[in-house]
C-alpha cells in the first residue's frame, strides 16, 4: 500500500491584494453569473426552426380539417 505524505512544503495559499481587488466588483461578477447562468430567449417568431415547426403543424391541421369535412 502507498504511503502518503503530508505537504511539507508550506506555501503561501492566501489571495494576492491584486486577486483580492478583482473580486471585490460585485457588479462585474453578478452581471458575469447572470450571463453564465441564464439563456438569452429568443421570441418564438424570431426563431427560425421554431416557426418552420407550427407552420408546418399548423399546414397539416388545416389539411386535416379540410379533408374531414
Amino acid at each position: 500500500m502507498r504511503k502518503f505524505v503530508p505537504n511539507s512544503d508550506k506555501k503561501k495559499l492566501d489571495p494576492t491584494d491584486e486577486q483580492v481587488k478583482r473580486q471585490k466588483d460585485f457588479a462585474r461578477l453578478h452581471h458575469e453569473y447572470e450571463r453564465l447562468t441564464k439563456r438569452s430567449k429568443k421570441p418564438l417568431y424570431r426563431d427560425p426552426k421554431l416557426f418552420l415547426l407550427f407552420f408546418l403543424l399548423g399546414i397539416i391541421l388545416l389539411l386535416i380539417i379540410l379533408e374531414s369535412r
